[in-house]
C-alpha cells in the first residue's frame, strides 16, 4: 500500500500520539500502540521511543544542504513534537507563516505515517496489528520477507544508543523473563550478583535478548538440572559466563540451539561484544563486553540555574557533569577535561558563543570535541554552518538533551 493509500484514521492516531508524546496516561489510550505492536498498557513510554526514533529516521544525511526540503520536514516534526515547541515557535524557527507551517506539518506527518506503515507492515497484520521489531527478534511473530534480520540489525545499530548497563540488574531482568521456561524444564539457576562490577557500555535491548537466548539454550541443555551464571570484570572488559549443569548421572547434552547462538552473536555485535563457546561436555559460553568508561560533558552557560538543571539531567545516565559560567576559561577547561561533548550557550558575557565555538574549533586540543549549541535563539542554520555538531533550542527537555548527546556518541 503506498503512502497515498494510508487510512486517514492511522494518520489521525499518529497525530494524537505525537501531541501527547510525553503524557504516559494519554499514550496508554492511543490506538497507535496496538497498530505498531507496542504494549502501551505495560509500558506506554515504549510508544514514545518508537515515535522519536521514527522521527530521527527522517533526518537528512550529513552533508545534505540545509535548504533541502528534507531538513524542513524533519525539523517541523522534531521541533513541534520531540521538543514540544508551540506552532508559533516552530514557524519562527523555520521562517514560515502559520499557514505555510500547517502545510509543512501535514506533509511531514504523512511522511512519518508512511515510514511507520511500511516499517511495521500494518496492513498485513490481523486486526491491524503488526510485526514489531522486538517480536521479530524474539521469534514470536511470523517472519516477513521484507523485514529481514539483517535489515532489523542495521536499523537497531543506527537507532538505539549505547548506554551504561548494570550487570546485576540486567541478569535479574533476563532471569525474570525466562522464568516460565525455566520452570517448565525444572531448571534451577545458580546466580549471585557480583559485589562490584563496572557498568557495561551496550545497547540494552539487543544485549538483553542475546543473554535471554543464551540462557534458554543453556536451560534446554540441562533439563531437570541447573544453569550457572557468573559475571566478573577484567581490565576494561566485563564477562558473563553461562553453562549448563545437567543432573548427576545424566548423559552429556550436545550443544543446544545453534540458531540462538547465531542470533546472540549478531545481537552482541551491536554492543561490540562477543560470545565464545567454552570447552565442555555441556552448553557453556562466555559473553565479553566493553565496560562503560566515563563520558564527561562540559556545559558552558553563565546562568547558574541552567547549569544546575543540566547537572540534574545527567543523574542516573552514563554521562558525568562538568560546568563553567566563565567563557574565558572554557577553552582551557575543555582541553584539560577532554569531554565527550560540549553544550554551549550563545549569550555569554564578554565573548559570545559563536566566537567561543570558533576558538574551540581552532584549538588543536579541542577541535575534535563535538559542540552542541543550546540557546534561546532560533539560529540552527548558523550553528551548523559554524561546525556545531547539533542544536537545541531553550527551554530544553531532559529527554531532548539526552537524545542529542546519545546521537553525538553514535556519530562519534
Amino acid at each position: 500500500m503506498g503512502r497515498e493509500s494510508i487510512p486517514a484514521s492511522f494518520v489521525s492516531d499518529l497525530r494524537y500520539a505525537l501531541q501527547h508524546l510525553y503524557n504516559p496516561d494519554e499514550l496508554r489510550k492511543s490506538a497507535l500502540g496496538g497498530l505498531l505492536g507496542v504494549d502501551t498498557a505495560r509500558d506506554p513510554l515504549a510508544l514514545q521511543s518508537v515515535l522519536i526514533e521514527a522521527i530521527d529516521t527522517l533526518k537528512p544525511r550529513p552533508g545534505t544542504p540545509l535548504q533541502a526540503p528534507g531538513w524542513r520536514l524533519y525539523r517541523a516534526l522534531y521541533h513541534r513534537y520531540a521538543e514540544q515547541f508551540s506552532q508559533a515557535e516552530v514557524a519562527r524557527t523555520l521562517s514560515l507563516s502559520p499557514r505555510q507551517l500547517l502545510r509543512q506539518e501535514k506533509v511531514a506527518l504523512r511522511a512519518l505515517a508512511g515510514y511507520l506503515w511500511a516499517r511495521y507492515d500494518v496492513s498485513a497484520q490481523p486486526a491491524g496489528r503488526d510485526l514489531s521489531a522486538q517480536q521479530a527478534l524474539n521469534g514470536t511473530a511470523p517472519s516477513d520477507s521484507h523485514l529481514s534480520r539483517e535489515r532489523e540489525l542495521a536499523w537497531l545499530r543506527e537507532s538505539l544508543p549505547s548506554e551504561a548497563v548494570d550487570v546485576g540488574e540486567l541478569v535479574e531482568a533476563v532471569l525474570q523473563t525466562a522464568h516460565p521456561v525455566l520452570a517448565s524444564l525444572a531448571v534451577q539457576v545458580e546466580w549471585a550478583a557480583p559485589a562490584e562490577s563496572p557498568p557495561l557500555l551496550a545497547r540494552r535491548g539487543p544485549l538483553r535478548q542475546a543473554l535471554l537466548h543464551l540462557l534458554l539454550a543453556a536451560a534446554r541443555g540441562a533439563p531437570g538440572g541447573a544453569v550457572r551464571v557468573e559475571a566478573e570484570a577484567r581490565g576494561e572488559k566485563a564477562h558473563i559466563t553461562l553453562w549448563a549443569a545437567p543432573p548427576q548421572g545424566s548423559p552429556p547434552q550436545a550443544e543446544a540451539d545453534g540458531e540462538a547462538l547465531t542470533l546472540a552473536r549478531q545481537l552482541l555485535t551491536l554492543s561490540k561484544g562477543t560470545v565464545e563457546a567454552l570447552p565442555a561436555d555441556t552448553f557453556a559460553v562466555t559473553v565479553t563486553l566493553p565496560a562503560a568508561g566515563p563520558a564527561t560533558v562540559l556545559f558552558i552557560d553563565d546562568n547558574a540555574d541552567a547549569l544546575l538543571f543540566f547537572q540534574r539531567c545527567l543523574v542516573g545516565t552514563r554521562y558525568l557533569y562538568a560546568g563553567t559560567r566563565d567563557p574565558q576559561q572554557a577553552t582551557a577547561l575543555a582541553a584539560e577535561l577532554q569531554p565527550c561533548a560540549i553544550v554551549l550557550d550563545v549569550m555569554l558575557p564578554g565573548i559570545d558563543g559563536w566566537e567561543l565555538l570558533g576558538r574551540l574549533r581552532a584549538n588543536p586540543d579541542t577541535r575534535a570535541v563535538p559542540v552542541l549549541i543550546c540557546t534561546i535563539l532560533s539560529e540552527e542554520q548558523l550553528a551548523l554552518a559554524l561546525s556545531a555538531a547539533g542544536f537545541l533550542r531553550k527551554p530544553v527537555r531532559r529527554e531532548a538533551l539526552l537524545r542529542a548527546l546519545d546521537g553525538l556518541m553514535r556519530s562519534g
